[in-house]
Parts: C-alpha cells; sequence; structure tokens
C-alpha cells in the first residue's frame, strides 16, 4: 500500500488536504491557460470566455480530492508514472462517458468529445503528477523528522 496512506497521523491529512488543493489548482490553471488563452489562438470560433471561474475551481477541488484519495488507496510503488497513470485514466473516467452521452443525445460531435477526453487525459495527467510531488515531499519531510 503506499506509503503515505498507512500513516494514520496529522501528516497524512495535511498531505491529503495540500495535495487535493495543490491538485486542484494545478488543473484548473491548465484548464484556464488552455481554453483562455491556447483555443482562442489556435481556433477563430472559440473565444475566452470567465464566466464560471469560481465554480470551476470548486469543481476542480472536487476532483483533485477524489483524485488524491482514489491515488492513496492504490497499491503500487509512488512514482511519476503512477501519478501520470492515475490522472489520465482519470481523465478518461471523467469526461468520456458523459460526453458520449451528450454526444448521442444533443446530436454533437463524436470526434469533438474523442478530442476532449484526449485534452482531459493530459489536464488530468498533470494532476496526478502533481499528487505524487506532494505525496514525495511530505514523505522526504517524514524522514528527515525522524532523523
Amino acid at each position: 500500500m503506499n506509503e503515505i496512506s498507512t500513516k494514520s497521523n496529522g501528516k497524512t491529512l495535511k498531505w491529503f488536504i495540500a495535495s487535493a488543493l495543490l491538485t486542484g489548482l494545478g488543473m484548473w490553471v491548465v484548464g484556464g491557460l488552455y481554453h483562455n488563452l491556447i483555443l482562442p489562438t489556435v481556433n477563430k470560433d472559440m473565444h475566452p470566455h470567465h464566466e464560471g471561474l469560481g465554480t470551476t475551481l470548486i469543481a476542480y477541488f472536487i476532483l483533485a480530492f477524489l483524485m488524491t484519495y482514489i491515488y492513496s488507496t492504490t497499491e503500487g510503488k509512488n512514482s511519476w508514472a503512477k501519478g501520470i497513470r492515475h490522472g489520465c485514466i482519470i481523465g478518461v473516467l471523467w469526461v468520456f462517458p458523459h460526453g458520449l452521452a451528450m454526444a448521442a443525445t444533443h446530436e454533437t460531435s463524436i470526434l469533438y468529445e474523442v478530442k476532449n477526453t484526449i485534452y482531459h487525459v493530459v489536464e488530468q495527467g498533470i494532476g496526478g503528477a502533481i499528487i505524487f510531488y506532494v505525496s514525495r515531499y511530505f514523505m522526504k519531510m517524514q524522514v528527515r523528522v525522524r532523523k
């Protein structure tokens, strides 16, 4: 089991909260940069939008708390690969089934949903990397305290 999840002390709670908050904020920033700076530059039909940023941040925090919890309960060595793989899987689970249902019921493009899923694989992959990084930081802090 993950080294962090086997500890039941205040440091684990601090790790969990720090990881979820930093991950949520990181994915929110990546999403904002992509949707408000990059996408409008490459697609003339897309325009920057700033409505709902607070609600979007809350959604990313909820997603990050779920990602952090699932990451902390999975087996395997704590590694960049585990974090990124975890994030990529969550990216697919978060948007693809719903996107397909929306494409079917609203007759929108399935190709768009595939592209959107690929984007979220990258975005949540970054989130998984942040979870790993925060986890590694807290494990190093625990080792320093023990010495």
